[in-house]
């Protein structure tokens, strides 16, 4: 019962930081589209044939590959903070563009013989004080992860269509499962990004005092021999009570690609209803993804859940709709 309630709190505190970034991503997507067309969007679109997806796919897989190297042979947190720094920089400028858009004031100044717009100097300005904030206080990781993933969501989201979109999240879902599964590099990814405090995930750590009784034996025989653990906590917690430690994480990608196929479905149809389906099936699955994580134990690939529900939506939007 103990774990149970702790499950609980961290499962709530992820699912509002999950429906933070997808209503946060729709909200912008939505006043981004004001006055647009459907053919001026999809005129925009870069990637709408499904040849394209696989050189993309390809890519990301590259791309970890080339990360997984610099962890392993460039152990030296500088090369982790400036790999974050330019993930956050980038995702993050995108989400204060769309947030400043809005000001009333459409004012440019002169940078080097450009007419840059007020809102994207602002934004840029804002993008680097988050970089250097999260830096110096490294209790900002999960809102920048939020921010960062945001970012990604909106870019990708108005790049795609949204089938191509759709299919787009189906490869990267078996892409999760062989990195999770086979390989595991992913797995080592998630540590690296864990263990650095990088804002690549967001993460729920808790650490509660509870009734020896209350618990096995086995824990309470592993708390009891522990020196370590004893004389940082017996001052705290005295002798009946015994520390109980349990952390959970998603990564940006997890949170970014649900965003990514709501707005790309905004975009490409104008059908703010299917983008609500497809945010409530992003959440299905990922109670689902909870649930298997709760029950099995283990490090697990939440984009093949996610992208079940989102289907799941899909179809019956598809069927509601058609009636």
């Amino acid at each position: 019962m103990p774990f149970k309630v702790i499950g609980y709190r961290q499962l709530v505190q992820i699912l509002t930081m999950f429906m933070i970034v997808q209503f946060l991503g729709f909200a912008l997507a939505v006043v981004s589209l004001s006055g647009s067309t459907i053919q001026t969007v999809q005129n925009t679109a870069l990637f709408t044939s499904y040849s394209s997806l696989l050189f993309y796919i390809a890519y990301i897989a590259v791309l970890s590959l080339v990360l997984l190297m610099l962890f392993k042979f460039f152990s030296t947190s500088k090369i982790f903070k400036i790999l974050e720094g330019f993930v956050v920089f980038i995702s993050s400028f995108i989400v204060f563009t769309s947030l400043l858009s809005l000001l009333p004031y459409n004012w440019t100044f002169a940078v080097f013989g450009f007419e840059v717009p007020l809102a994207a100097l602002l934004a840029t300005a804002c993008s680097a004080v988050l970089v250097v904030a999260k830096n110096k206080v490294p209790g900002l990781r999960n809102s920048t992860a939020i921010i960062s993933a945001t970012g990604a969501g909106l870019l990708f989201g108005f790049v795609f269509s949204f089938w191509i979109a759709l299919l787009f999240m189906a490869l990267l879902a078996v892409y999760d499962f062989i990195a999770v599964f086979i390989t595991k590099h992913m797995l080592s990814l998630a540590r690296v990004a864990s263990d650095n405090n990088l804002a690549l995930l967001i993460s729920v750590n808790e650490v509660e005092g509870l009734p020896a009784r209350r618990l096995s034996n086995d824990i309470v025989a592993k708390y009891r021999t522990d020196r370590g653990l004893r004389s940082r906590f017996l001052p705290l917690l005295g002798d009946k009570l015994v520390p109980v430690a349990a952390r959970v994480e998603l990564g940006t990608g997890d949170l970014s690609m649900p965003l990514m196929v709501s707005v790309s479905a905004a975009a490409s149809t104008f059908s703010l209803s299917l983008s609500m389906f497809v945010i409530f099936g992003a959440v299905s699955g990922l109670l689902l993804t909870m649930f298997i994580l709760r029950r099995y134990k283990r490090a697990l690939p939440a984009i093949p859940p996610l992208l079940l529900g989102i289907v799941v939506f899909v179809l019956l939007h598809m069927a509601i709709f058609r009636l």
